[in-house]
């Protein structure tokens, strides 16, 4: 089984390195693709040297745009499945191995890295955040989904035409989720740990992201 890693990355001069090291460690035999969002720092940099392929945006465009453009590279070259994971070091690269483990005994569709919620290690504020959107994710699928915004996921490679997907920004995770379970995608679940690194914060702009979720989830609500 070919897997190829999806990292969209902007601004993570300080962690992408650390990541990547890890991942060409443990899983030389995964292809990564760095899509460098518009970076005004060395995240390029910090890729050189290392076997890695890096797409670079000479703009900002947004996680989903980065997504995109990473998860159809992966799958122009012939990858069965995508794993997309974060650079700032949130998702544990070893990870990987459960991801890979659940797509080779069950061959699902999508599988979603699924976080324990505890006070202490990750804020309550992005706790309850958390949940409210699960559920309400959960309600348009009818099923449940307890943890919908983990970016750490497995998709297989022929899931659906990237270009198909609308959104732009961190609310692309929701919209891939959706449309892929209604058009009948089997979804599997992996438990990965909640890594909160407080340097330099979350690239989420807290009120933007919240209103982009919310339109898109209009739109979901009445359109099949």
């Amino acid at each position: 089984m070919k897997v190829g890693i999806v990292i969209p990355a902007y601004n993570e001069g300080r962690h992408v390195r650390n990541v990547l090291l890890k991942i060409v460690h443990h899983f030389p035999d995964c292809r990564v693709y760095v899509v460098d969002d518009g970076s005004s720092d060395d995240t390029a940099g910090q890729c050189a040297m290392l076997d890695v392929r890096v797409l670079r945006f000479t703009e900002n465009r947004g996680k989903g745009e980065a997504l995109k453009t990473g998860l159809a590279a992966a799958a122009a070259d012939g990858h069965d499945y995508c794993l997309t994971m974060d650079a700032d070091g949130q998702h544990e690269p070893e990870s990987i191995a459960d991801f890979i483990a659940a797509a080779e005994s069950g061959n699902a569709d999508l599988i979603l890295g699924r976080r324990r919620f505890r006070r202490g290690v990750m804020p309550p504020d992005r706790i309850l955040s958390n949940r409210i959107s699960s559920l309400l994710v959960s309600a348009l699928v009818k099923r449940r989904i307890p943890d919908s915004q983990c970016g750490f996921r497995m998709i297989k490679a022929g899931l659906m035409p990237w270009a198909e997907l609308k959104t732009s920004h961190f609310e692309l995770e929701t919209e891939l989720l959706v449309k892929a379970l209604r058009s009948g995608a089997s979804l599997d679940f992996v438990t990965v740990p909640v890594v909160y690194n407080t340097i330099g914060g979350s690239s989420i702009r807290r009120f933007k992201d919240t209103v982009r979720f919310c339109r898109l989830y209009m739109r979901l609500i009445f359109t099949r």
